[in-house]
């Protein structure tokens, strides 16, 4: 049980630093690692990283704040909608399992974030963009809050396609969309652990073991994110994606 313990707190570690420069990884990362390295079975790794990753997000959300990188205007309207989503979706992600497996949701997910992001960041090498904040996006955003939320109630994930709206369809930019999205992942997960909770989802040694390794690891990360410039920040998500759509479909 000691070699367990340390061996999800090693993990822990790595993806809370991932999660605290990115906002990605709680799940693409995360789950296909205790899938894969501790053969923990899927809706358990989703269950329990919904746990794990809500102290994460609470870690993270705390100093991005202090950073000024947490939009209220965006942030608060799009976790209204999310919340119910997320937690009807944690639910029954055993329903939902039997019906599509979380593995090739997350593969799905992976595919389509890399392919977008590698569009906007490589192809198009789009310059940093200035904070704006027109109506149509406040508009839009609850609606994609909703969309979002069902998603990360079945399969934990959250960082990674919250960002992604934010800096491609919102087109917030990326300091500002990783901060924001930890706010926001940490309510949604928040619900969604409740729910996971309720059904069994959790197998808590696997959340005492990621917990500690993945607070302290997020409180760093988005501690000195500021520091990191903007074009890292954006290869270090493709990277990270990429290796998750590896050991999604090959581990």
């Amino acid at each position: 049980m000691l070699t367990q313990l340390i061996g999800f707190a090693i993990w822990g570690l790595l993806v809370g630093l991932l999660v605290g420069f990115t906002a990605v990884g709680t799940a693409l990362l995360g789950i296909p690692g205790l899938i894969v390295l501790f053969q923990v079975p899927p809706v358990p790794a989703v269950g329990s990283m919904a746990v794990a990753g809500f102290f994460m997000m609470v870690s993270g959300t705390f100093q991005h704040h202090r950073n000024g990188n947490l939009l209220p205007a965006i942030a608060l309207p799009f976790a209204a909608t999310a919340v119910p989503g997320s937690y009807i979706a944690a639910t029954y992600a055993r329903a939902i399992n039997e019906v599509v497996p979380l593995e090739t949701i997350l593969g799905i997910v992976i595919i389509i974030s890399v392919v977008v992001l590698f569009y906007r960041y490589i192809v198009m090498r789009a310059k940093p963009r200035e904070l704006s904040l027109p109506t149509w996006k406040l508009v839009v955003n609850p609606f994609l809050g909703l969309v979002l939320g069902v998603l990360m109630g079945a399969t934990s994930i959250s960082g990674s396609i919250i960002v992604i709206a934010f800096i491609m369809l919102l087109k917030v930019p990326s300091p500002q969309a990783v901060g924001t999205t930890a706010f926001v992942a940490a309510v949604s997960l928040f619900v969604a652990s409740v729910a996971h909770i309720q059904q069994a989802n959790v197998e808590w040694i696997v959340v005492a073991g990621l917990t500690p390794g993945m607070f302290v690891g997020a409180a760093l990360g988005a501690r000195y994110v500021d520091r990191v410039p903007r074009q890292a920040l954006r290869i270090s998500i493709l990277v990270i994606l990429f290796i998750a759509g590896i050991m999604v479909f090959f581990g």
